[in-house]
């Protein structure tokens, strides 16, 4: 396993959302790329006696799902991921998907409908009532449209991401009482 993976799950997990003890976290991942990530948050999150919970989303099949969605059928899927994030204490999002134009063909019409019925509710309980982060992950797509190779963008993307922000919190604090 890639070092620096273990590296930003240990960030997430400790840093970003403060996980304790006993608290439940769901871990959503959209796109098969951030799947390594998953594995080494859910270790990390029992490592600390957390519970994790799981989710698995691929956008081509999220498209499908909208393609031919009704209101009704999105309120209803609402429903039921509103009722699990009620219950949960800390939410980390991987972002991963392989294409970002995935959902272009899906009409504007449904695509709202998506965002009023499902997605606004829910985010709106998750940024209210847990405390959570969402990340981009690296993969091909981003690679591409930084004009750069996988490798060098995922050796930026870590150097970024695996900074120690407590660290640089702390050495923002005079500059915060300054403002």
């Amino acid at each position: 396993m890639d070092p620096r993976i273990e590296k930003l799950a240990k960030n997430l997990v400790n840093y970003s959302c403060k996980i304790q003890k006993g608290e439940k976290v769901l871990v959503e991942c959209v796109g098969n790329s951030g799947i390594p990530l998953s594995r080494v948050l859910v270790k990390e999150i029992y490592k600390i006696g957390g519970v994790p919970y799981m989710e698995l989303k691929d956008n081509s099949i999220v498209r499908e799902l909208l393609k031919k969605s009704t209101p009704e059928q999105l309120e209803s899927m609402a429903k039921y991921e509103l009722t699990r994030m009620k219950e949960m204490d800390a939410f980390i999002g991987i972002r991963a998907g392989d294409n970002v134009s995935e959902m272009s063909d899906v009409t504007p019409e449904k695509m709202s409908d998506y965002m009023r019925y499902l997605i606004k509710p829910v985010n709106e309980e998750r940024i209210n009532n847990t405390r959570w982060v969402v990340i981009r992950y690296p993969n091909n797509s981003m690679a591409q449209l930084a004009n750069t190779s996988m490798e060098a963008f995922e050796d930026f993307y870590f150097n970024v991401c695996n900074l120690d922000y407590s660290k640089m919190s702390k050495a923002m604090d005079n500059l915060v009482n300054l403002m």
